[in-house]
């Protein structure tokens, strides 16, 4: 975009100026900004803030044992040492949460296992119970639908 002063530049600073309600929208290049004095003004503005400012980002948590970091697990899914698990655990459970749902692993029931046989016959009548719904034969349906009813309940109860 170019600056809206010039024409020439290339705008590199946006400014927005508020006067009785009526918003006026500036795209300025840096020399503009500095002949219209609105950058001077902004770095009048921050300057005092930002060398008055002292800010020290706070150090990052490590394993003791292995010097493992949470960044790093983040960034590989693993973890170094079995020491990880201790030292991060507060912030694992939160992730876990987070990204599943759950921070517990919750076994399943075991699913009865149907046998070969048994799967067979149930791939014969599901296409058996399919045929005859296309013919309409509803009544005859009924009777192959409740036989794999039956057949899955069997399956269940083992």
């Amino acid at each position: 975009m170019k600056c809206s002063n010039c024409g020439k530049n290339n705008a590199t600073i946006s400014y927005q100026q508020n006067i009785n309600g009526e918003v006026m929208n500036l795209q300025l290049c840096e020399s503009c900004a500095h002949k219209l004095g609105i950058f001077n003004s902004l770095d009048d503005v921050f300057s005092p803030m930002i060398l008055d400012f002292d800010y020290v980002l706070p150090e990052e948590i490590k394993c003791k044992k292995c010097g493992y970091t949470l960044s790093k697990y983040k960034s590989t899914g693993m973890f170094g040492c079995d020491e990880c698990y201790n030292t991060f655990k507060k912030d694992i459970d939160s992730m876990l949460l987070r990204i599943q749902g759950k921070n517990r692993h919750v076994k399943e029931k075991e699913l009865p296992k149907e046998t070969t046989k048994e799967t067979d016959k149930l791939t014969k009548l599901r296409e058996e119970l399919k045929g005859l719904i296309e013919q309409e034969k509803f009544e005859d349906a009924a009777v192959v639908r409740d036989k794999i009813k039956k057949l899955e309940n069997k399956g269940k109860e083992k």
